[in-house]
């Protein structure tokens, strides 16, 4: 399950500003972390992943690849929750052609297969985007507050910015992640998002 708040941005500096801030720091923080993301998701011809509220994400991290699965969405005043599975790949060719095989052993896989039997794949859209994050211990949970900031490259052709906050709960006391993340959307006027990269792509 993955459990994050989305908030939109209109520039970087805020993250800048929490990072600095005496509050956060007195928690005790990761140094920010800089990574380069190439992002790229695929359906079938008649988009069955789509329709089914799935999403098939192969994602290049830095020199690391990434086979993601997210399903079972819910989404209230930012805070989205989801289930998720991811594999670490480290294969480019199959990066560019991947197949349902891969998650046969995880739930990940009944729910794809339920969607789209053993259907050909194809790459849908794609994102560019650098993230910057960090973790922060409260001394009650731990989550990851980052930044990204790129394109979304629309399903129509286009170019779509992306420059958004997220606020991951990593584990720990939920409340007080919770209430982590309303300080910090209090704090900042940071206004909450409730569609997912995805979503902008393909809306």
């Amino acid at each position: 399950m993955e459990t994050e708040y989305k908030f939109s941005l209109k520039d970087t500096a805020v993250f800048d500003r929490i990072v600095e801030s005496a509050e956060i720091n007195k928690m005790g923080i990761d140094a920010v972390e800089t990574i380069e993301m190439h992002a790229s998701y695929f359906d079938t011809p008649e988009q069955n992943f789509r329709k089914a509220g799935i999403a098939y994400r192969i994602r290049q991290e830095d020199d690391r690849i990434t086979a993601t699965i997210k399903w079972d969405v819910n989404v209230s005043d930012g805070l989205h929750r989801r289930e998720e599975f991811n594999l670490v790949v480290n294969d480019e060719r199959f990066a560019e052609n991947p197949d349902i095989g891969l998650f046969i052993s995880s739930d990940a896989y009944d729910v794809l297969y339920s969607a789209a039997g053993d259907k050909k794949l194809v790459k849908t859209i794609s994102m560019d985007y650098t993230r910057r994050q960090f973790k922060v211990d409260t001394g009650k949970s731990i989550s990851c507050i980052s930044v990204d900031e790129g394109l979304i490259h629309h399903i129509d052709g286009y170019d779509v910015p992306v420059c958004e906050l997220e606020i991951e709960w990593y584990y720990g006391d939920e409340e007080d992640f919770i209430a982590l993340a309303n300080f910090i959307r209090d704090k900042y006027g940071l206004e909450t998002e409730d569609r997912s990269k995805l979503q902008r792509a393909t809306a």
